[in-house]
């Protein structure tokens, strides 16, 4: 059972595609906690058990496996169990949120009017509950093609929701969107020993899925983009420090790897282009 609900047992416990992220709880009797829905909205539900929870320091009370929450992007969870529960979280992406949009008309004039940061607990339809148990067949199952059927019973889902309780689906903020997040995050820390993994933790993302969400939005990978900051940073320290302290200065792994970088990119080693900076900085003094 869980020792600890935290993003790193989050990791560990799910099933993850590019549209959704399955997380499994077993939790145990008199278990309390609290936990966050972090940057995408989730679809709480229990297999077995009983869960007591407050949202937000506001509304306050049970739900068993007769309902479904849903929880918008940022939210926080008090949570209290008062039996031995089962219960899976449904982490929908921004990205399935828009595709489902974009390719679906729904026909009534209350489309999307329910505000963003509305907490939805209702009981369940076999609209919502149909997709939700196919989806938890084929994770559980070894069909090759999982993936792919998890994210259609997924646009089936989101479908449902927005069609039957007429509601908007919270994109998640700028800032927190994973690739302008990772974006701004490896600028602000140039020259700190950042990982990929540290940041795609922060985001609740697998690294994986963080790497591919950024490389299809800039062409290159997080590690490219950080070293490509690094490296234009390192031209204007050359001009004033030799090429190891420089290579330390940003972090780079070792002085081969800085070089090698940088020949690769600039066409001519470290130390030759700072010989040519002096080079052409004396002419220019002299002339």
């Amino acid at each position: 059972m869980i020792q600890n609900f935290d993003r790193h047992f989050e990791k560990y416990h799910n099933y993850e595609t590019e549209y959704l992220k399955v997380l499994y709880y077993d939790l145990s009797k008199d278990y309390k906690e609290m936990y966050k829905s972090y940057q995408y909205n989730r679809l709480c539900t229990i297999v077995s058990g009983t869960k007591h929870v407050k949202i937000n320091n506001g509304e306050e009370f049970d739900y068993s496996d007769s309902e479904f929450i849903l929880l918008p992007p940022n939210s926080s969870v008090e949570l209290e169990i008062k039996e031995d529960t089962i219960a899976i979280v449904y982490e929908m992406s921004d990205k399935l949120i828009d595709d489902t949009k974009n390719r679906i008309q729904l026909q009534t004039q209350n489309d999307f009017q329910i505000p963003k940061n509305t907490i939805i607990k209702e009981s369940f339809t076999e609209n919502i509950k149909s997709p939700i148990q196919r989806i938890n067949n084929y994770c559980m199952g070894n069909d090759p093609n999982k993936t792919f059927l998890v994210d259609l019973c997924s646009q089936e889902l989101i479908y449902n929701l927005m069609k039957d309780y007429y509601i908007s689906l919270a994109h998640s903020n700028d800032h927190l969107d994973p690739v302008n997040y990772t974006l701004k995050f490896l600028k602000e820390n140039i020259y700190q020993n950042v990982t990929i993994k540290q940041i795609a933790e922060h985001l609740n993302m697998s690294t994986s899925n963080l790497i591919c969400s950024f490389k299809k939005r800039t062409n290159m990978t997080p590690k490219e983009y950080q070293n490509l900051l690094k490296l234009k940073i390192s031209k204007e320290a050359l001009k004033h420090k030799n090429v190891t302290e420089v290579c330390y200065d940003l972090g780079f792994e070792n002085v081969s790897y800085f070089i090698k970088l940088f020949k690769n990119y600039y066409g001519e080693t470290p130390k030759q282009f700072a010989m040519r900076i002096n080079e052409s900085n004396k002419t220019s003094l002299t002339v």
